[in-house]
C-alpha cells in the first residue's frame, strides 16, 4: 500500500512541485557534489601524494576518516537548525546558499597551501560546511513535493549527487596539472548553481510560521534520537543506504590508486579516472529518470532497489576476473546503470519513512549522512583493506557484499511497497 501524502506541516507549502523546483534541486545538489567528486577522489589524493610520499595511503585514509566524522556532525545539526529557521527566503535556502558561499574561500586556500596539517584542517572545514548545506536541501522534497511525485524529484536529487560527483572527478582530472586553477574553479561552482534557490524556485517567506514547541525539560540532542522500535522502517532505510553507498564508493573513491597500482595504468591513471567518471555518468543518466518515473507510476519502490543492488553487486566483481583497464571500465558502466536506478528510487523511499512531519530536515540529515559519509569514509575503508591485506583485489568482493546486504536491508521495510 502506498504511503499517503504527508499532511501540511510548518514546512509545507502550497507551491506546485514544477519544473523550476526540480531544476533548482538538481542544480544545487550538482554544484555541491562537484566538490565531493573533485577533491577527495583526485585533487586531495594528488596533494597528499606530493606531501606525504610513501605514506599517501595512510594519510588519505586519515583525512577521509575525519571528513566523514565532520559530515556526521554537520548534516543532522544543520537539519535541526533549519527546521527552526524563519526568514524571508524560507528555512532551507539560507543553509544551502550560505554554505556554498562560506566554502568558497576555504577551497581557495586549499589550492595555495603546502602544509599537510593545514590542508587537513581546510579539508575538514570544507566537508563540514558542504555537508551542512545538504540536509536542508534534501528537505525540500518532503516540504514541497507530494509523495506520489517524489520518484521523479528524487531522480533529480540523485542525478545531482552522482553527476556532480562524476563531473567533479572529470574536472579534477582535467585540471590535475594546475591545482590552484582547479580549486579556484571549484570555489565558484557551488555558489553559482545554488543561486537557483533564489532566482528560479524560491522558498516562500516563513517568518510568520511558528515553530512546534519543544517539550520542557527535553535536551536538544535527544531530538536526534529516533526510536528503532517505533520507527523500524526508518532505520532499515538508513542501514540499506549506508551499505550500498559504502560498497559503491569503496571502489569509486579509490579509483585513482586502483587504476594506477592494481590495474597497472601507471601515470595514465588520472586520465582513466576521468573516462571512468564519464562512463558512470552516462549510465546513471540512462536509468535514474526512467526508474523514478516508473516507480511513481506503479507505486512500488523496493523491487527497483533490490534489483539494482543485485546488478551492482555482480558488476563490482568484474575487475576481480578481468584486472585490466577494460575490465575496470566495464565494471563502472554496469555499476553506473544500476546505481542510477537505486539512487532515484531509494531517495523517494526514504522521504516516505521519515518519522516526524515537524523535523524533515533534521531526520533527513541523518539519512543523508548515510549517503554522504560513505563518499568520504569509503576511501579510508579501502585504504585499511589494502594496508591490512596487502592487496587491492579484496576491495571488490567486499564492495559486492556491502551492496547485496543493502538490498536485503531495504526488503525489511514494511510501510512502503
Amino acid at each position: 500500500m502506498r504511503t499517503p501524502t504527508p499532511p501540511v506541516t510548518e514546512h509545507s507549502t502550497a507551491s506546485p512541485a514544477g519544473g523550476g523546483l526540480l531544476f533548482s534541486i538538481w542544480s544545487s545538489q550538482f554544484g555541491i557534489s562537484v566538490v565531493y567528486g573533485a577533491v577527495p577522489g583526485v585533487l586531495l589524493a594528488l596533494q597528499i601524494e606530493a606531501l606525504a610520499g610513501e605514506g599517501k595511503v595512510a594519510a588519505l585514509s586519515l583525512f577521509t576518516l575525519f571528513g566523514a566524522i565532520a559530515a556526521l556532525i554537520a548534516q543532522p545539526l544543520a537539519g535541526m537548525l533549519s527546521d527552526r529557521t524563519r526568514t524571508r527566503f524560507g528555512s532551507r535556502t539560507p543553509y544551502v546558499l550560505g554554505g556554498s558561499a562560506v566554502v568558497a574561500p576555504v577551497l581557495l586556500a586549499m589550492g595555495f597551501t603546502d602544509s599537510l596539517i593545514l590542508l587537513g584542517c581546510l579539508y575538514l572545514t570544507s566537508e563540514f560546511v558542504l555537508s551542512a548545506a545538504q540536509g536542508p536541501l534534501a528537505a525540500t522534497l518532503p516540504d514541497r513535493v507530494p509523495a506520489a511525485r517524489r520518484g521523479r524529484f528524487s531522480a533529480g536529487l540523485g542525478l545531482g549527487i552522482m553527476l556532480g560527483s562524476m563531473g567533479g572527478t572529470i574536472l579534477g582530472s582535467l585540471l590535475a596539472d594546475d591545482l590552484r586553477l582547479a580549486y579556484i574553479t571549484l570555489s565558484v561552482v557551488p555558489l553559482l548553481l545554488t543561486m537557483t534557490r533564489v532566482f528560479i524556485a524560491r522558498d516562500p517567506d516563513n517568518r510568520a510560521v511558528t515553530s512546534s514547541p519543544r517539550n520542557r525539560g527535553t535536551r536538544w540532542w535527544t531530538t536526534f534520537l529516533v526510536n528503532p522500535k517505533a520507527h523500524p522502517d526508518f532505520w532499515w532505510a538508513v542501514g540499506s543506504r549506508t551499505l550500498v553507498y559504502t560498497g559503491f564508493f569503496i571502489v569509486q573513491g579509490y579509483g585513482l590508486y586502483i587504476l594506477g597500482d592494481y590495474v597497472g595504468a601507471g601515470s595514465d591513471a588520472v586520465e582513466y579516472v576521468g573516462i571512468a567518471a564519464a562512463i558512470a555518468a552516462v549510465g546513471i543518466c540512462l536509468t535514474a529518470v526512467p526508474a523514478g518515473l516508473l516507480s511513481d507510476r506503479v507505486g512500488r519502490r523496493k523491487p527497483f532497489i533490490v534489483g539494482a543492488t543485485v546488478v551492482m553487486g555482480a558488476g563490482l566483481l568484474v575487475p576481480l576476473v578481468a584486472p585490466t583497464v577494460t575490465g575496470y571500465l566495464a565494471m563502472i558502466g554496469i555499476v553506473g546503470l544500476a546505481f542510477g536506478c537505486f539512487e532515484a528510487v531509494d531517495t523517494a523511499l526514504v522521504t516516505q519513512v521519515l518519522p516526524r512531519s515537524t523535523s524533515f530536515a533534521q531526520d533527513l540529515g541523518v539519512t543523508n549522512v548515510a549517503a554522504i559519509a560513505p563518499q568520504i569514509l569509503a576511501p579510508a575503508l579501502a585504504g585499511a583493506i589494502v594496508l591490512t591485506t596487502g592487496s587491492f583485489a579484496v576491495i571488490f568482493p567486499t564492495a559486492t557484499a556491502l551492496v547485496i546486504a543493502g538490498g536485503l536491508a531495504v526488503s525489511r521495510v514494511r510501510t512502503v511497497r
